[in-house]
Formats: structure tokens, sequence, C-alpha cells
């Protein structure tokens, strides 16, 4: 069962701009990519590449590499990676996002999910509870009358 909330909880993120102009190796990233830049890593990423999202591999004075695990186009269509290793020139990039877990949204979804669980219960009646057994046909009589 939690296998299958994977999906769910990935979705439970928030992207913050970044505070640092040297982040740490290991910070998931979203680079959102400027014309320039979408127009020089077509060759790397695939056209119309809008933003690059990914684990910080390492960072210098020009460059950003990162694991990427994730493109999204400027229509909003997402290619998943498997954390290939691509380098953009700082100057490819119009603003650099940090990706977190975020609890409350977490516990929002979580709270919604378990009320919707509750809910078809109680709909349906699956626990056997509040039923009054009736199921509407007259047992014969024993007596034969």
């Amino acid at each position: 069962m939690a296998i299958g909330l994977l999906p769910v909880l990935a979705g439970c993120y928030t992207y913050t701009p970044i505070a640092t102009l040297q982040p740490a190796p290991g910070t998931n990233l979203s680079l959102v990519l400027s014309d320039e830049g979408r127009m020089q890593s077509m060759r790397q990423v695939g056209p119309y590449a809008m933003r690059i999202e990914g684990e910080l591999l390492q960072a210098t004075s020009d460059d950003l590499v990162l694991a990427v695990s994730d493109v999204v186009d400027i229509r909003g269509t997402h290619s998943k990676w498997t954390g290939e290793s691509v380098s953009l020139p700082r100057s490819y990039v119009m603003m650099t996002y940090q990706k977190q877990f975020s609890r409350s949204k977490t516990v929002l979804l979580a709270t919604a999910i378990a009320g919707g669980i509750v809910a078809v219960i109680a709909s349906r009646n699956l626990l056997g509870f509040g039923g009054s057994g009736d199921t509407g046909v007259t047992p014969p009589d024993p007596n034969g009358q």
C-alpha cells in the first residue's frame, strides 16, 4: 500500500527560491531556463525545455551540474530522466529554486485521503454496522401454514 502512495506523496513538495549562489552538492534544484538557455541546451535536454529538475552534483562560478530527474517543456509535458549528468552554464538559468518536502501539504493530503476512505466505508456499510439485517424476504412458516 505504501508503494501505491509514492506518486501521490511526490506531489507534497514546495519550490522556494534558493537563498545562496553556491548551493551545496546534494541539493534538489529546479532550474528555470532563460530563452537563450532553452535554445542552447536543446541538444542536451531536448527541444522546448523550460525547467530542469535534479540533484546538484557540482556548482562552480560558471556552471551547475545536475543529475537530472525531470525536464518540463514549455507545454508542461514532463520527461522523466534517471540521473543523467547535465552541465548548464549559469547564464542559461533564469531562476533557481530548491525543492523541499512540505510537511503541511503532506498532512493535508493524508487527511483528505483518510477522510475519503472513511466516507466510502461509511456510505457502503462495509464494516457491517448499522444495518437491521432485514433482507425483505419472509422466511417460510415452519408449521407449513
